[in-house]
Protein backbone atom coordinates (compact mmCIF):
# COMPACT_ATOMS: atom_id res chain seq x y z
CA UNK A 1 0.00 0.00 0.00
CA UNK A 2 1.44 3.35 -1.00
CA UNK A 3 1.71 6.16 1.97
CA UNK A 4 -1.11 7.87 0.24
CA UNK A 5 -3.32 5.71 0.53
CA UNK A 6 -2.38 4.57 3.65
CA UNK A 7 -2.21 8.63 4.54
CA UNK A 8 -6.07 9.18 5.12
CA UNK A 9 -6.44 6.13 7.95
CA UNK A 10 -3.18 7.28 9.91
CA UNK A 11 -4.66 10.79 10.13
CA UNK A 12 -7.68 9.71 10.94
CA UNK A 13 -6.36 7.67 14.13
CA UNK A 14 -3.99 10.56 14.94
CA UNK A 15 -6.97 12.75 15.14
CA UNK A 16 -9.37 10.27 17.55
CA UNK A 17 -6.27 10.44 19.73
CA UNK A 18 -5.41 14.35 19.87
CA UNK A 19 -9.27 14.32 20.48
CA UNK A 20 -8.88 12.07 23.38
CA UNK A 21 -6.48 14.07 24.76
CA UNK A 22 -8.20 16.90 24.51
CA UNK A 23 -10.91 15.58 26.20
CA UNK A 24 -8.46 14.21 28.94
CA UNK A 25 -6.05 17.10 29.13
CA UNK A 26 -7.78 20.35 27.89
CA UNK A 27 -7.37 23.16 27.72
CA UNK A 28 -4.27 22.25 26.16
CA UNK A 29 -2.35 23.51 23.82
CA UNK A 30 -0.46 22.38 20.09
CA UNK A 31 3.25 22.48 21.30
CA UNK A 32 1.69 20.36 24.70
CA UNK A 33 0.47 17.79 22.51
CA UNK A 34 2.75 17.70 20.25
CA UNK A 35 5.55 16.82 22.90
CA UNK A 36 2.77 13.92 23.83
CA UNK A 37 2.43 12.49 20.43
CA UNK A 38 6.14 13.04 19.79
CA UNK A 39 4.81 14.89 16.60
CA UNK A 40 5.83 18.75 14.53
CA UNK A 41 3.59 21.44 16.35
CA UNK A 42 3.12 22.38 12.21
CA UNK A 43 1.86 18.64 11.74
CA UNK A 44 -0.45 19.01 15.03
CA UNK A 45 -1.82 22.30 14.00
CA UNK A 46 -2.50 20.88 10.73
CA UNK A 47 -4.71 18.43 12.64
CA UNK A 48 -6.04 20.84 15.43
CA UNK A 49 -7.02 23.16 12.06
CA UNK A 50 -8.99 20.39 10.44
CA UNK A 51 -11.12 19.32 14.18
CA UNK A 52 -12.32 22.74 14.84
CA UNK A 53 -13.36 23.72 11.37
CA UNK A 54 -15.35 20.20 12.03
CA UNK A 55 -16.52 21.58 14.95
CA UNK A 56 -15.02 19.11 16.93
CA UNK A 57 -12.59 21.70 19.35
CA UNK A 58 -13.05 24.82 20.70
CA UNK A 59 -10.45 27.15 21.59
CA UNK A 60 -10.04 28.33 25.06
CA UNK A 61 -9.30 31.17 26.30
CA UNK A 62 -6.19 30.97 28.96
CA UNK A 63 -5.73 34.02 31.35
CA UNK A 64 -2.24 35.22 30.81
CA UNK A 65 0.24 34.58 33.28
CA UNK A 66 1.18 37.89 35.72
CA UNK A 67 4.54 37.21 35.00
CA UNK A 68 4.55 36.59 31.42
CA UNK A 69 3.88 39.22 28.59
CA UNK A 70 2.62 39.03 25.31
CA UNK A 71 -0.47 37.44 24.58
CA UNK A 72 -1.22 33.71 26.08
CA UNK A 73 -0.72 30.47 23.98
CA UNK A 74 -3.56 29.35 22.17
CA UNK A 75 -5.41 25.96 23.82
CA UNK A 76 -7.95 23.83 23.03
CA UNK A 77 -11.02 21.83 24.89
CA UNK A 78 -13.81 19.59 23.52
CA UNK A 79 -16.72 21.55 21.66
CA UNK A 80 -19.81 20.85 23.19
CA UNK A 81 -21.28 18.87 19.96
CA UNK A 82 -18.56 16.63 20.43
CA UNK A 83 -19.26 16.20 24.16
CA UNK A 84 -22.49 14.97 23.01
CA UNK A 85 -21.53 12.76 20.51
CA UNK A 86 -18.94 11.03 23.20
CA UNK A 87 -20.32 7.42 24.17
CA UNK A 88 -22.31 7.63 27.57
CA UNK A 89 -23.89 5.07 30.09
CA UNK A 90 -27.47 5.82 29.53
CA UNK A 91 -29.54 6.16 26.25
CA UNK A 92 -32.77 8.50 25.73
CA UNK A 93 -34.95 6.48 27.95
CA UNK A 94 -32.87 6.76 31.03
CA UNK A 95 -32.85 10.72 30.45
CA UNK A 96 -37.18 10.16 30.41
CA UNK A 97 -36.84 8.26 33.23
CA UNK A 98 -34.86 10.41 35.33
CA UNK A 99 -37.64 13.38 33.94
CA UNK A 100 -40.33 10.89 35.65
CA UNK A 101 -38.93 10.17 38.82
CA UNK A 102 -38.40 13.55 39.39
CA UNK A 103 -42.38 14.35 38.49
CA UNK A 104 -43.24 11.43 40.72
CA UNK A 105 -41.01 11.84 43.88
CA UNK A 106 -39.70 15.22 43.36
CA UNK A 107 -35.59 16.22 44.25
CA UNK A 108 -35.55 13.67 47.28
CA UNK A 109 -35.89 10.47 45.05
CA UNK A 110 -33.73 12.35 41.98
CA UNK A 111 -31.24 13.01 45.27
CA UNK A 112 -31.50 9.09 46.40
CA UNK A 113 -30.84 7.93 42.91
CA UNK A 114 -28.36 9.77 42.84
CA UNK A 115 -26.59 8.66 46.07
CA UNK A 116 -27.21 5.01 45.37
CA UNK A 117 -25.41 5.47 41.97
CA UNK A 118 -22.01 7.21 43.62
CA UNK A 119 -21.99 4.49 46.37
CA UNK A 120 -20.53 2.08 43.55
CA UNK A 121 -17.57 4.22 43.59
CA UNK A 122 -16.97 4.19 47.09
CA UNK A 123 -17.43 0.82 47.28
CA UNK A 124 -15.13 0.23 44.94
CA UNK A 125 -12.38 3.13 46.23
CA UNK A 126 -12.83 1.31 49.96
CA UNK A 127 -11.80 -2.18 48.14
CA UNK A 128 -8.81 -0.70 46.26
CA UNK A 129 -7.24 1.12 49.75
CA UNK A 130 -8.02 -1.78 51.65
CA UNK A 131 -6.26 -4.07 49.57
CA UNK A 132 -3.36 -1.69 49.62
CA UNK A 133 -3.38 -1.50 53.14
CA UNK A 134 -3.34 -5.05 53.61
CA UNK A 135 -0.10 -5.13 51.52
CA UNK A 136 1.43 -2.41 53.71
CA UNK A 137 0.63 0.91 51.61
CA UNK A 138 0.30 3.74 53.55
CA UNK A 139 -2.52 5.20 51.76
CA UNK A 140 -2.19 9.08 51.98
CA UNK A 141 -5.11 11.42 50.68
CA UNK A 142 -3.45 12.07 47.56
CA UNK A 143 -3.43 8.29 46.66
CA UNK A 144 -6.75 8.00 47.57
CA UNK A 145 -7.53 10.49 44.80
CA UNK A 146 -5.44 9.11 42.45
CA UNK A 147 -7.46 5.73 42.57
CA UNK A 148 -10.67 7.56 42.43
CA UNK A 149 -9.38 9.15 39.38
CA UNK A 150 -8.55 6.05 37.64
CA UNK A 151 -12.02 4.57 38.45
CA UNK A 152 -13.68 7.50 36.43
CA UNK A 153 -11.48 7.21 33.74
CA UNK A 154 -12.58 3.63 33.40
CA UNK A 155 -16.19 4.59 33.82
CA UNK A 156 -15.85 7.09 31.07
CA UNK A 157 -14.80 10.49 32.74
CA UNK A 158 -11.80 10.64 30.94
CA UNK A 159 -10.62 12.24 34.99
CA UNK A 160 -6.92 13.42 35.67
CA UNK A 161 -5.67 14.91 38.79
CA UNK A 162 -4.10 18.19 38.27
CA UNK A 163 -1.69 19.51 41.42
CA UNK A 164 -1.61 22.96 42.64
CA UNK A 165 0.93 24.75 44.89
CA UNK A 166 -0.16 27.93 45.85
CA UNK A 167 2.47 30.35 48.07
CA UNK A 168 1.58 31.30 51.56
CA UNK A 169 2.89 34.40 53.45
CA UNK A 170 5.71 33.17 55.78
CA UNK A 171 4.45 33.27 59.58
CA UNK A 172 5.69 36.14 61.46
CA UNK A 173 7.56 39.44 60.09
CA UNK A 174 11.10 38.36 60.42
CA UNK A 175 13.25 38.16 57.44
CA UNK A 176 14.19 34.63 58.10
CA UNK A 177 10.37 32.79 58.52
CA UNK A 178 10.30 29.62 56.48
CA UNK A 179 8.28 30.32 53.21
CA UNK A 180 5.03 28.04 53.16
CA UNK A 181 3.26 26.36 50.17
CA UNK A 182 -0.73 25.30 50.37
CA UNK A 183 -0.84 21.88 48.11
CA UNK A 184 -4.30 21.30 46.69
CA UNK A 185 -5.37 19.69 43.65
CA UNK A 186 -7.79 19.96 40.76
CA UNK A 187 -10.50 17.00 40.14
CA UNK A 188 -11.22 17.09 36.39
CA UNK A 189 -13.40 15.40 34.20
CA UNK A 190 -12.68 16.29 30.83
CA UNK A 191 -15.92 14.16 29.84
CA UNK A 192 -19.68 13.44 31.60
CA UNK A 193 -21.11 10.07 30.63
CA UNK A 194 -24.49 11.41 32.51
CA UNK A 195 -24.11 15.01 30.77
CA UNK A 196 -27.84 15.52 29.55
CA UNK A 197 -29.40 14.15 32.60
CA UNK A 198 -26.95 16.19 34.89
CA UNK A 199 -27.99 19.34 32.33
CA UNK A 200 -31.80 19.22 33.82
CA UNK A 201 -31.17 17.33 37.09
CA UNK A 202 -28.10 19.02 39.52
CA UNK A 203 -28.64 16.44 41.70
CA UNK A 204 -26.51 14.02 40.18
CA UNK A 205 -23.86 16.78 40.53
CA UNK A 206 -24.07 16.97 43.95
CA UNK A 207 -24.28 13.82 45.13
CA UNK A 208 -20.47 13.14 43.13
CA UNK A 209 -19.42 15.88 45.27
CA UNK A 210 -20.41 14.76 48.56
CA UNK A 211 -18.77 11.44 47.19
CA UNK A 212 -15.80 13.05 46.90
CA UNK A 213 -15.86 14.96 49.76
CA UNK A 214 -15.81 11.68 51.97
CA UNK A 215 -13.27 9.57 49.83
CA UNK A 216 -10.72 12.17 50.27
CA UNK A 217 -11.70 13.05 53.96
CA UNK A 218 -11.65 16.47 53.30
CA UNK A 219 -13.78 19.50 52.54
CA UNK A 220 -13.90 20.10 48.60
CA UNK A 221 -15.59 22.26 46.11
CA UNK A 222 -16.86 22.67 42.81
CA UNK A 223 -15.66 24.91 40.74
CA UNK A 224 -17.13 24.55 37.47
CA UNK A 225 -19.58 21.13 35.62
CA UNK A 226 -19.69 20.78 32.28
CA UNK A 227 -23.93 20.30 32.54
CA UNK A 228 -23.23 24.48 33.39
CA UNK A 229 -21.44 25.19 30.23
CA UNK A 230 -18.01 24.68 31.11
CA UNK A 231 -14.79 22.55 29.74
CA UNK A 232 -14.86 20.24 32.47
CA UNK A 233 -15.94 19.22 35.34
CA UNK A 234 -13.19 20.74 37.84
CA UNK A 235 -13.20 20.00 41.80
CA UNK A 236 -10.96 21.65 44.40
CA UNK A 237 -9.51 19.93 46.92
CA UNK A 238 -7.55 20.73 49.64
CA UNK A 239 -4.34 18.86 50.41
CA UNK A 240 -1.58 19.45 52.64
CA UNK A 241 0.62 22.67 54.09
CA UNK A 242 3.81 22.22 54.05
CA UNK A 243 7.45 24.28 53.93
CA UNK A 244 8.86 24.74 51.02
CA UNK A 245 12.75 23.07 51.05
Amino acid sequence: MSTSESAPGVAQTTRDRLVQDISTYGPITARQLAERFDLTSAAVRRHLAALEADGVIAEHEMPASPRGRGRPSKSFVLSQSAHENLPGGYDEMAVMAVDELARIGGEEAVTALAERRIADWESTVAEMVAQREAAGETVTPVRKLELLSALLTERGYATTVRPLHVPLPARGAHSGAAARTLVTAQLCHGHCPVLDVAADHPELCEAETRAISRLIGAPVQRLATLAQGAHACTTHIPLTEGRTP
